[in-house]
């Protein structure tokens, strides 16, 4: 089997060099040189754009920063759906709203190719170690023929159902991290303020109903002020700003998930957008008047 990857960012290239160790023969396209060094020092070829990976892979893997790089790669004149054999299966990874997955299946199936929105979930870490969570939306018998090859990159593969519904269930996934970011930030910050220890209340929370993974993963980032990008702002405001108008779209009004795109908007306006989204904490942190693990001056 011929594989093709689009897109070799943080989690793009993990999921590329997982392919390649299952011993699959792989393309390769990315804007950035390092990674795609990396790739062909790992075994990949570089392909000469999407027209001709597209030509010649019986599946093709996409993982992207933006819905507009994702609609220019597959439905381009040059693009993967346009040149893609009949019987030939695209995945994308990137977090898009369902609306541009359904707009891509459409065109995939008037073209004889396959389509699956297949969002990813845990990191680049979750990444490298081939544990993350794959969310899958798409025909059944499409999903059964991948599945082998998704379960090479994510532990817990799932479908969720037709086409677009990765998508949902991915912008549900961010929306509810983005939540518990603000909540837990703001609460260390009532915490510290009203005078507790703030080791010794993450402790009793992580054996309490308090318990979350977002406590768990971003606390000791927290206490290091560690804003190095695993995920970096600008994109995790796109991804909340998707899942608000997916909410708006089905009639619900979310207060939580307004108030977490509030945070990344000023997170962006103090021109963080390059930073991992816990810098949140610095325009929270500004609203309070204090820093957390400082004491109050």
């Amino acid at each position: 089997m011929q594989l093709g990857y689009v897109g070799l960012g943080t989690m793009g290239l993990p999921m590329a060099l997982n392919l390649l160790r299952a011993g699959f023969a792989l393309q390769v396209i990315s804007r950035s040189r390092p990674p795609l060094d990396q790739a062909i020092a790992a075994g990949a070829v570089e392909a000469p754009g999407y027209a001709e990976l597209a030509a010649q892979s019986d599946v093709v893997h996409t993982c992207l920063p933006m819905p507009a790089d994702v609609e220019a790669v597959y439905l381009g004149s040059n693009g993967l759906v346009a040149n893609a054999r009949p019987g030939t299966v695209l995945i994308d990874h990137s977090t898009v709203g369902p609306g541009t997955c359904r707009k891509i299946d459409a065109a995939a199936r008037n073209r004889g190719v396959h389509f699956l929105d297949a969002p990813v979930s845990g990191g680049p870490a979750g990444a490298q170690a081939a544990t993350l969570g794959i969310m899958v939306g798409g025909e059944p018998a499409v999903f059964e023929r991948m599945l082998g090859v998704l379960q090479i990159l994510g532990k817990t593969v799932v479908r969720l159902g037709p086409s677009g519904s990765g998508a949902v269930a991915k912008l549900v996934n961010n929306l509810l991290v983005g939540v518990h970011q603000r909540a837990l930030i703001e609460m260390l910050l009532v915490g510290q303020r009203a005078g507790v220890d703030l080791d010794a209340l993450v402790q009793v929370l992580l054996g309490s109903s308090g318990r979350s993974a977002v406590l768990e993963m971003m606390y000791p980032r927290l206490k290091a002020r560690d804003l190095q990008p695993r995920f970096r702002s600008d994109l995790f405001h796109k991804d909340l700003s998707l899942a608000l108008e997916m909410a708006a779209d089905c009639g619900v009004h979310s207060l939580t998930g307004e108030a977490a795109l509030e945070a990344m908007q000023a997170t962006m306006a103090a021109g963080l957008g390059g930073r991992d989204s816990l810098a949140m904490l610095l325009p929270l942190e500004q609203g309070a008047g204090m820093r957390l693990f400082e004491p109050d001056p």
